[in-house]
């Protein structure tokens, strides 16, 4: 396995456990909020925020996981009806327009998180530059993990 390969599988695999850990915190904040609610009567205020933050988290980096096996959603369907070079440069050209949108959602998610500053969470008590520090990360990730694995398998003739 290519060095560049190696680096793009570390880099998902790293996304892939946190993903997992956020996954299950998130489950067992909705646990503690549904029994809170209908067994005490008296629900959180901090179960469903912190639930709402990590699934947020949880897009992003399950998004980054994704890429790296060329599993996120698409309607390709279109596209292997083209013939094989074809194919080649529309799976080029969408990973250019992929990039594109991470880097515009980390520019804006960026400035964003400088806004989150300046405002504080109700139920965690949290400055919201941290929840929305998600989204310029996972944006970035998602543009790293891409490059990486494209980059990996340039001569890989399963490659789209």
């Amino acid at each position: 396995m290519k060095p560049i390969a190696r680096a793009s599988h570390a880099v998902a695999g790293l996304a892939t456990l946190s993903a997992n850990i956020m996954l299950i915190v998130m489950i067992l904040a909705i646990g503690v909020q549904v029994c809170a609610r209908f067994l005490l009567g008296a629900p959180t205020v901090w179960a469903e925020e912190l639930a709402r933050y990590l699934l947020v988290a949880l897009t992003m980096l399950g998004s980054a996981a994704l890429i790296e096996r060329n599993d996120h959603i698409s309607i390709d369907i279109f596209v292997y009806i083209l013939p094989e070079p074809v194919q080649r440069i529309v799976g080029w050209l969408r990973d250019a327009i992929t990039l594109t949108v991470c880097g515009t959602l980390a520019w804006y998610g960026w400035l964003l998180v400088g806004i989150g500053g300046r405002q504080t969470s109700t139920g965690l008590g949290v400055k919201m530059s941290l929840p929305y520090l998600a989204i310029p990360v996972g944006a970035a990730l998602i543009a790293l993990v891409l490059l990486l694995s494209r980059l990996g398998r340039v001569n890989d003739p399963e490659e789209l």
